[in-house]
């Protein structure tokens, strides 16, 4: 059995050129877009169908798993579980996605996409760092739930070495129930 790596990166502003560069460095072959909506007015580089195609001549795979994606508003808590430590509205409504059963199907298509293969996976978001990006719940998640460790990339002035990604510090695991919820402490 191989281990394959997860990643996390933002497309951000990039050029495609210089966000093929950054997967090539890292041994990326796959790229999870978990954008509810794969598109992007102003990068249309970005575009599901654009980038599906030039990630291919470069010998990358992409997938677009929706059920993973943000913009989850207006997500109501559930009785027993509440997000309150989240002050982000949308990071709280996302939570509360995060309890249910169409989110545990996306991370087990994404968790599907690493069996029995070499390479890493990129999960992709339009963000540029996860801690403005609903990346950083996923990555909560597959950390405290999967016991897999994520590594996030983040371009800065003088590296974009992956480091390995910090759970947030308020999230909580429900063993019992294989949750992950961030209570107001």
């Amino acid at each position: 059995m191989f281990m394959t790596l997860i990643f996390t990166i933002g497309h951000s502003n990039r050029e495609l050129d210089e966000f093929v560069h950054l997967l090539k460095d890292n041994q990326i072959d796959t790229v999870v877009d978990v954008r509810r909506y794969p598109g992007s007015k102003s990068f249309p580089q970005f575009n599901k169908e654009t980038l599906a195609k030039e990630l291919l001549t470069k010998h990358i795979y992409y997938k677009h798993i929706e059920k993973l994606g943000g913009r989850r508003n207006n997500i109501a808590a559930s009785q027993k579980y509440n997000n309150e430590g989240w002050q982000n509205k949308s990071f709280r409504s996302y939570a509360n996605y995060m309890l249910t059963k169409s989110f545990k199907e996306g991370i087990e298509k994404l968790l599907s996409l690493t069996a029995n293969r070499r390479g890493s996976l990129a999960i992709m978001c339009s963000e540029a760092v996860p801690w403005r990006c609903h990346r950083r719940l996923i990555s909560d998640y597959l950390i405290i739930v999967k016991n897999t460790p994520v590594y996030d990339i983040i371009r800065n002035n003088t590296s974009t070495r992956p480091s390995l990604h910090v759970v947030t510090p308020f999230a909580r695991h429900s063993i019992d129930e294989n949750l992950v919820t961030y209570p107001k402490l």
